[in-house]
């Protein structure tokens, strides 16, 4: 008998995933040495008050394990408005811009922008030191984007997004030998969403050996509030945010404050999740 509410919830997450357009995209990166930058196939002229496809999503990158493998992008994935991200070429472009360098405990501070519903979080982070994308190393994820499984009921919103790399780090790629190429990316099914950046070494050198002894943090709530979140609890839409609610409280400590779509409390899977039919 499906009686688990974390089984229940999930249900609903994936029927909800058949019919949310999300997004996430990382639009700002501040350097601990005063520069700024944004994520690879950023657009500038990208509005960003609202969620359809065109045109908020244009520069969104869709960030795939089996694309990468297949050959069909590189590892920083492909956008709606530019296709496959050229590596190679963006981290020239930025390093001729100007690389935002990570803090002397190498942290990476970023504006993640959620477009809509599966652009939620939480994100993992990696680092490639020599910029390619070929070898990644994981980041510790100090502040994290709320969400659950990828998705949250935010819309058109920025939330902060940092991740340390590990003691030790020093980066050696691009023209002048000193790029490194940061990666970040949710599991929502649609996706995964996000972007890559290009940052340099902390100022001095390597990132400090003490680095990457970080607290972990949700970022808030899972559920954003606020913003353009969605609510509504009336009858199994109350019950069914009090679920999603109930386990990220327990996942990143935070308010129960999400409530799905109507369409989601509306649709034949929870429902029949409900009537206690799933096996």
């Amino acid at each position: 008998m499906f009686a688990s509410s974390t089984s229940y919830l999930v249900l609903a997450l994936f029927a909800f995933a058949s019919t949310a357009h999300g997004h996430g995209t990382i639009t700002e990166i501040k350097g601990a040495n005063g520069v700024t930058s944004a994520g690879i196939g950023i657009l500038a002229s990208t509005p960003r008050d609202g969620s359809g496809r065109t045109p908020f999503q244009q520069d969104t990158s869709t960030i795939r394990d089996r694309e990468i493998a297949s050959g069909r992008t590189g590892p920083c994935g492909r956008t709606i408005a530019g296709g496959n991200n050229d590596v190679a070429a963006e981290v020239a472009s930025a390093s001729s811009a100007g690389l935002p360098s990570m803090g002397a405990d190498g942290s990476v501070q970023m504006t993640l922008h959620q477009i809509n519903q599966d652009g939620g979080g939480p994100y993992t982070c990696e680092i490639s030191t020599d910029a390619s994308g070929t070898n990644f190393q994981p980041m510790t994820v100090t502040t994290n984007v709320p969400g659950i499984l990828g998705f949250s009921a935010a819309t058109a919103r920025d939330f902060p997004l940092v991740a340390q790399a590990p003691a030790g780090t020093t980066c050696t790629g691009g023209p002048n030998g000193d790029a490194c190429l940061v990666r970040c990316r949710n599991n929502t099914p649609a996706g995964p969403f996000g972007s890559c950046g290009v940052v340099t070494s902390p100022q001095g050198g390597a990132v400090a050996a003490s680095a990457s002894s970080g607290t972990a943090t949700g970022g808030g709530n899972a559920a954003a509030t606020g913003g353009n979140a969605t609510g509504g609890r009336g009858g199994r839409g109350g019950r069914l945010a009090q679920l999603f609610g109930g386990l990220n409280k327990r996942l990143f400590g935070g308010e129960e404050d999400l409530s799905l779509k109507k369409r989601v409390v509306g649709s034949r899977i929870v429902e029949r999740a409900q009537a206690g039919k799933w096996i």
